[in-house]
């Protein structure tokens, strides 16, 4: 897990503690890869932890996408995915058909975000998101 950042010392530098519910959080996502609904998160978390809620679930993936612990994936219209951060920037490919996700470590932004154009508009982009989807060879080879 030497890619991945260190989400208690993110929490404590930013005034929260690491509660029993964000650690368990954490460590499904860690043990486990991701990405995974609010729903899956909840499913395994509730094995370990059982008196926590789908709202304190909820709560706290949200504060962990806020603080930069958690990435929040907009994969299609129905719901959002959540996975652990890592240190470094990166984007992701996504399989239409399956599914699968697979982190890329390519950026257009890089290629764009010296443009005067947001001088002109006097904005600073603070973050961007970028997926590309499409068809991934496993599936293509079923085809």
């Amino acid at each position: 897990m030497s890619n991945r950042i260190n989400a208690e010392k993110i929490l404590k530098n930013r005034g929260y503690k690491l509660t029993k519910q964000r650690k368990v959080i954490i460590e499904a996502l860690s043990n486990r890869g991701g990405p995974y609904t609010a729903n899956e998160v909840f499913s395994l978390v509730s094995n370990k932890y059982s008196g926590i809620n789908f709202s304190t679930i909820y709560r706290n993936l949200e504060l962990l996408v806020k603080l930069g612990i958690v990435e929040k994936l907009n994969i299609n219209d129905e719901c959002c995915h959540f996975k652990l951060a890592g240190k470094n920037h990166h984007h992701h490919i996504i399989c239409n058909k399956c599914g699968e996700i697979k982190e890329i470590d390519i950026c257009p932004f890089k290629e764009i975000v010296n443009i005067n154009k947001f001088k002109e508009l006097d904005f600073q982009p603070i973050e961007h998101r970028f997926e590309i989807f499409g068809i991934c060879s496993k599936c293509r080879s079923k085809e």
